[in-house]
């Protein structure tokens, strides 16, 4: 009866050890995907900025540009204020001229 004990006991740590395995087994197996699944996710993000930062910088050239043009606009118009305001003046000088009527205009 004894030697019957012996070997329920020892099936049972047998069983134990295998069912211990098993689970360290599938524990590492879990720990590893979770790792791998953060790892990719961590690429992603390092990608995903990457990218943003690119587009932050081509973002940033375009809008210095635009700013570029719009100070070269703003001194063409105020260039072409000044010619249309010279112009005026002269309008209102020649307005304000006496004129030269009959032969002498022809002459003149």
């Amino acid at each position: 009866m004894e030697l019957l004990s012996g070997d329920w006991i020892w099936a049972l740590a047998v069983a134990a050890l295998l069912t211990g395995a098993t689970i360290s087994v599938i524990v590492l197996a879990a720990v590893g995907s979770i790792r791998r699944s953060v790892n990719e996710g961590g690429a992603r993000q390092s990608q995903q900025i990457r990218k943003l930062a690119e587009t932050v910088g081509t973002l940033t050239a375009q809008q210095q540009d635009a700013e570029l043009r719009i100070q070269h606009l703003t001194e063409i118009n105020r260039k072409l204020a000044e010619e249309v305001t010279a112009l005026g003046e002269r309008l209102r000088d020649a307005d304000s001229a006496p004129r030269i009527s009959g032969t002498a205009r022809l002459l003149h």
